[in-house]
């Protein structure tokens, strides 16, 4: 008799909106939305908006994908972690690590992205399902600083060429190195004229997110 009614009572649980809630945070928060908070909100989301646009176009770039999937990238997380996010201060879309280990992947064509996309989504789903959470911390603090570190080498090594506008450059990081010192002598004046002085805005935020890990 007890083994029914223990089931029944775990089938209520899982049922109860207290559970929906804890799986769709929008039902904590929406209802105790006031009008008065929309004006900073649409500020904060104007201003986040205007960061993530460029910086998703470059990190499309870093991916070897065309720019308007780093759009795709920014934007569809943040319409569908309104459903699902438990935090208010965190921004969503392309980091440069994650740009950087995609372009090892995609190789270039944009269906091989939206796989791995899929792929990567399914798994942390499962992750999530099953809490496996706690897996994370068996990875230690000093590989992830040296992956980090490598990683913002070689994405701020990478944009070398770019600004110098030297063409023909293989994405292989020491074949990177060695052809773009061999073509200095190509290099346009005008881009190495304009290149640091516009990038020299957006550096300081790419290496902050590289070096912080997101």
């Amino acid at each position: 008799m007890d083994r029914p009614l223990q089931g029944r009572e775990s089938s209520r649980r899982c049922c109860s909106y207290s559970t929906l809630k804890s799986w769709l945070p929008v039902l904590s928060w929406l209802p105790k939305y006031k009008l008065r908070y929309l004006q900073m909100d649409l500020l904060a989301g104007i201003t986040v908006g205007l960061t993530t646009v460029p910086q998703a176009l470059a990190y499309a770039e870093v991916a070897g994908l065309p720019v308007q999937y780093g759009l795709y990238s920014a934007f569809m997380g943040g319409f569908i972690y309104t459903l699902l996010g438990t935090s208010k201060d965190v921004t969503l879309g392309p980091t440069a690590i994650m740009s950087l280990l995609c372009f090892s992947v995609v190789g270039g064509q944009p269906h091989r992205a939206v796989l791995l996309s899929l792929l990567c989504g399914v798994i942390q789903a499962a992750m999530a399902l099953l809490r496996l959470g706690f897996l994370l911390d068996f990875i230690s603090y000093p590989v992830i600083k040296g992956f980090t570190c490598a990683a913002a080498v070689t994405i701020g090594f990478g944009q070398v060429k770019n600004i110098l506008g030297i063409q023909d450059v293989p994405p292989s990081f020491f074949l990177e190195v060695y052809f773009t010192f061999h073509k200095i002598p190509e290099a346009r004046v005008g881009d190495v004229v304009l290149g640091p002085g516009l990038s020299r805005s957006t550096d300081r935020v790419d290496v902050h997110e590289v070096t912080s890990g997101h």
